[in-house]
């Protein structure tokens, strides 16, 4: 479990979510969910679905990861984000990691995904990481540092990327880079 405050690249720092971050986490989900504003539906209908899928979420993860840690993000004093990772004894799994729209396309998702692959590394754990089919931006990004699609965890929606760490990158040997993948299951 992590307690207090954590460093992470670009200044920010990461803190288990509280009771106070509630509305805060909400609102960032309703603001990020252009996808769905695209529909063609009266807009009534496309916010009660939101709204639906909103609470979707807060129940299915801790259902389906009961073990996840969830963290808000700040840079400067400011929340800007969420984390929610599940680490398990196999594996780490990056559950969620989204950012208010000021904070959008500004490498911080990056540097973190390379944060979470050395955190993997040193704990000697594959990295699994849910990649919308529709964000190329992120697909390359994954595949340049040698994540692979599973297939089975995979649906129309969604590519499952698992990143497994070779022995130089566990023992410190090497840092993380792009690179070709390295096979492996989970």
């Amino acid at each position: 479990m992590i307690e207090g405050t954590v460093n992470l690249p670009h200044g920010i720092t990461a803190r288990p979510a509280g009771k106070a971050d509630k509305d805060f986490l909400a609102k960032m989900y309703r603001d990020n969910r252009d996808d769905l504003r695209m529909a063609n539906a009266e807009k009534d209908y496309i916010e009660t679905v939101i709204e639906m899928q909103l609470e979707a979420q807060q129940g299915g993860y801790g259902a389906q990861f009961p073990n996840a840690i969830y963290l808000v993000l700040e840079k400067n004093g400011s929340r800007i984000g969420r984390l929610t990772l599940d680490v398990q004894p196999v594996e780490m799994r990056l559950v969620d990691l989204d950012f208010i729209k000021k904070a959008q396309g500004k490498g911080f998702g990056s540097s973190i995904l390379l944060w979470l692959m050395k955190a993997a590394a040193t704990t000697k754990k594959p990295l699994l990481v849910p990649n919308r089919r529709d964000d190329f931006a992120m697909g390359k990004f994954l595949k340049k540092y040698g994540f692979v699609e599973d297939q089975s965890m995979s649906d129309e929606v969604f590519a499952r990327m698992s990143w497994f760490p070779t022995a130089d990158e566990m023992h410190g040997l090497k840092d993380i880079a792009p690179r070709s993948a390295v096979q492996g299951t989970v």
